[in-house]
């Protein structure tokens, strides 16, 4: 959630007098102030900073901000969570219509004046404190406060865009309580609710990463992904995470593997597959249900098979 005076604010602005004429406005606000001359280094900031406003000129020395702003809303990673504000001298209705069209989310005009630059901020401040709620409610599942299917689906798109453009590989784990009907059937649906939040605290203490993320995928399913990490790395993970439900000691005396609640994993990688969304969640799928037949309580990758 977006605290208004701890707000991201970057200014985009080539000219010294004017950059330093926006952040005298804006001294007052507490904001966290970042500076860019040229749209090379506003991208670099962006890829860097969780930065929640832009203040864009529209014109800079390697381009301008009309096809910069389009350059920044052609990567989704940043939609929802991000407003560009433009910045110019020259009142054009043609060039607002078309800033607006692919993108903008105000204009602002110089001289900038304090008053209207505080309100006009504190307008889009206040938008992204509402979508960044909805979008919350929407991403997240309300058992077990992870995220749901949704979020699932959209961070695996933009961890695989990441990390094939920096090439480094990314690992998805898929879980499945091994016998979790059984546990429903017999301890009942409330408690079968309490054993999924415990498998789910389980998960959340082992990704400790601001790269771990973790998703209830289905009803007894979850999904990790690990950005940064090979299959191998994610089989040692996995090893951490059979360690921390053990410790939950959930009794299971219904289960065919153990008198405790187990799961069981299957892991895929980029390195030994592709970054490709659709082949990735296939493979881990496809590695979840030979781990189930090898006997359940284990881990198998495709890359080499572990028990744990």
């Amino acid at each position: 959630m977006i605290n208004k005076n701890s707000a991201k604010i970057l200014i985009v602005d080539d000219d010294p007098n004017q950059i330093q004429v926006v952040i005298s406005h804006l001294q007052h606000f507490d904001y966290e102030l970042f500076i860019a001359k040229n749209s090379a280094d506003t991208c670099k900031v962006l890829a860097n900073q969780h930065i929640d406003l832009v203040l864009l000129d529209i014109n800079l020395p390697d381009g301008n901000g009309i096809d910069l702003c389009r350059e920044i809303r052609s990567n989704h990673e940043f939609n929802d969570n991000l407003s560009i504000v433009f910045m110019t001298s020259h009142h054009s209705n043609e060039q607002e219509a078309k800033g607006l069209s692919i993108g903008a989310n105000d204009y602002i005009y110089k001289p900038v004046n304090a008053d209207v630059l505080a309100a006009r901020i504190n307008v889009q401040l206040q938008q992204l404190r509402k979508t960044k709620l909805l979008s919350h409610y929407a991403n997240v599942d309300a058992l077990t406060e992870l995220g749901n299917r949704r979020a699932f689906d959209n961070q695996l798109q933009l961890e695989l865009k990441r990390g094939e453009r920096e090439g480094v590989p990314v690992s998805l784990l898929t879980l499945d309580i091994d016998f979790f009907k059984a546990y429903n059937d017999n301890y009942g649906h409330p408690q079968g609710d309490t054993c999924l939040r415990d498998v789910a605290a389980a998960i959340k203490s082992e990704c400790r990463r601001p790269s771990d993320f973790a998703f209830r995928v289905g009803g007894e399913e979850f999904s990790i992904i690990l950005y940064n990490t090979p299959a191998s790395g994610a089989l040692l993970f996995a090893d951490k995470l059979r360690v921390a439900l053990i410790d939950k000691a959930i009794p299971h005396e219904y289960s065919e593997v153990s008198n405790l609640v187990t799961m069981s994993v299957g892991i895929s990688d980029t390195l030994s597959g592709s970054y490709n969304i659709v082949e990735l969640i296939a493979s881990a799928d496809d590695m979840l249900y030979k781990a189930k037949q090898s006997g359940r309580n284990n881990a198998m990758s495709n890359d080499w098979f572990a028990a744990i």
